[in-house]
């Protein structure tokens, strides 16, 4: 059963219709300040663990999978290198 393209033409209109809305949202929402409130939450949390001294560097307690291989381990960038 073939649909007539009326229908089609519908849904590509309410799917139109519906993304500019979003959009519009978006932007007022943005304008009055309240915005993604998981980025936000995200952003604290890492400026959390970075003063906690999370920065990349590593604690005396953690575990380091390369050191414990004798340094014979590389990364994926290293490996790929050396097959090139």
């Amino acid at each position: 059963m073939k649909l007539p393209d009326s229908v089609y033409r519908q849904a590509v209109t309410s799917a139109g219709s519906g993304a500019a809305a979003a959009l519009d949202a978006e932007r007022w929402l943005s304008e009055e300040g309240l915005g993604n409130e998981e980025a936000e939450f995200e952003a604290e949390l890492l400026a959390e663990l970075m003063a906690d001294g999370g920065g990349g560097r590593q604690q005396e307690n953690e575990y380091n999978v390369y050191e414990d291989a004798g340094g014979r381990m590389t990364g994926m960038k290293e490996s790929v290198a050396a097959e090139l």
